[in-house]
């Protein structure tokens, strides 16, 4: 019988939405500004879940540990600043979403993405009316999943217990935060990890389109 879930935590891109496509133009477009070439749709795709700092250092073919490094990531959120509320969502998270509202089953977003971001595209799509919350590292004096520190500050949001919660993501350190907090994990298969990836993963269930989720609720 299939386990049914109280309260869902979310992750953002790559589950909820799809921001591949927005930070392929603002990765080009910073490589263009420093006479680099251009990448590809799958490159951003295969990356994009790490966040930022991945995309600079595999498009600017550098370590976090280069003097360049951070000020690269900042001219690419400059960037992203630019055309991050344009992002839209995977097919079917809009009526998931809402049949969780509907039966007041608690769900929250829970990212790695910089708080000023991840607010913005929640008033965008009205979550912040209808969602338990949102938390990023900037709630967790930036610590950032798989360390489960904003998993766990979610959590003290809900009244349940973490047995009746599980987080869905679609990146490796979804599952391993999940797994760190204690709770169960749904891996969303329709985001940005390559097949390789999914198969050394190990989390509670898996997803192939967010339409799915009915079944745990």
């Amino acid at each position: 019988m299939q386990k049914k879930y109280k309260c869902f935590l979310f992750d953002l891109d790559g589950t909820l939405l799809d921001t591949a496509p927005e930070f392929l133009s603002c990765l080009n477009s910073l490589l263009n500004k420093h006479n680099l070439n251009e990448v590809s749709d799958k490159f951003v795709r295969e990356r994009v879940s790490d966040g930022v700092g991945r995309l600079i250092e595999d498009g600017f073919k550098i370590s976090s540990q280069n003097a360049k490094f951070e000020t690269l990531r900042n001219q690419l959120l400059e960037e992203y600043q630019k055309n991050f509320l344009i992002s839209k969502l995977f097919p079917g998270v809009k009526t998931v979403l809402k049949r969780l509202s509907e039966m007041q089953i608690d769900w929250m977003i829970v990212t790695n993405k910089p708080k000023k971001f991840a607010e913005e595209i929640c008033k965008n799509f009205k979550w912040n009316q209808s969602s338990l919350g949102l938390f990023t590292p900037d709630d967790a004096k930036g610590k950032r999943k798989p360390n489960p520190a904003i998993l766990n500050m979610a959590l003290k949001n809900s009244k349940y217990d973490k047995n009746l919660s599980v987080y869905v993501g679609d990146n490796w350190r979804d599952i391993e935060g999940a797994k760190n907090c204690g709770i169960d994990s749904i891996l969303a298969m329709y985001g940005y990890l390559s097949k390789k990836d999914v198969l050394n993963l190990s989390p509670t269930n898996r997803i192939s389109k967010i339409s799915e989720l009915t079944s745990f609720f």
